[in-house]
């Protein structure tokens, strides 16, 4: 009874998760689900305390979707540790950091608008940041380990650069789009090598 109550309240995650990736969460409204569910409304709210918490479970798996091409990334970095390939490592790095930064080209105020639904529902929110803390520190340890093999230089602090970047990668949602500020996913992605393999300076 336990699986089929699962798989129920993930069939509404994933139908509500592509409505609001249709229309937006502004025009999601739970009878409207409940109909393209095949549901009663009753049910939505078995498994829901609120359109709020609906709405948020489906911009976490809206996110998640997003986001799923950076595990590739991270997995990729694993290998290329488990193999002591150092160029296959940076290299899964700069995907990282490209495909991160790719984001601001997309709808922008969705994204936004995303992050935002996701924080409306606590439980959501909790899951959310224990997601964010995983990732934060599985990079940690990646460039950790790497720093270790001489991959990344001792003068650079490998926890404030991954706590920047990330804070950056969600501010580049606003920055201005300013003539003569050319912020590319390229660019970025060059800077923070940069920064991993640089020396101080004199």
């Amino acid at each position: 009874m336990e699986r089929r109550e699962s798989l129920t309240r993930q069939r509404i995650i994933d139908i509500a998760a592509a409505m609001v990736a249709e229309s937006g969460s502004g025009n999601f409204r739970i009878l409207d689900l409940a109909e393209r569910a095949g549901i009663g409304v009753p049910t939505v709210y078995y498994h829901f305390e609120s359109r709020d918490q609906v709405v948020a479970e489906a911009q976490l798996a809206n996110y998640l979707r997003l986001a799923e091409p950076l595990h590739d990334h991270v997995e990729a970095a694993v290998a290329a540790l488990g193999r002591d390939d150092r160029e296959g490592f940076l290299a899964a790095v700069r995907n990282d950091l490209e495909e991160s930064w790719s984001f601001a080209e997309a709808d922008q105020i969705a994204i936004v608008t995303t992050l935002i639904d996701i924080h409306s529902d606590a439980a959501t929110r909790r899951r959310f940041q224990e997601l964010l803390e995983g990732q934060y520190a599985r990079w940690m340890s990646l460039l950790d380990d790497a720093q270790r093999r001489g991959w990344v230089t001792n003068q650079t602090d490998v926890g404030m650069l991954v706590a920047v970047f990330w804070a950056a990668s969600v501010g580049q949602l606003v920055i201005p789009r300013r003539d003569g500020l050319d912020v590319t996913a390229t660019r970025v992605a060059d800077f923070c090598l940069g920064v991993l393999r640089s020396r101080p300076m004199d």
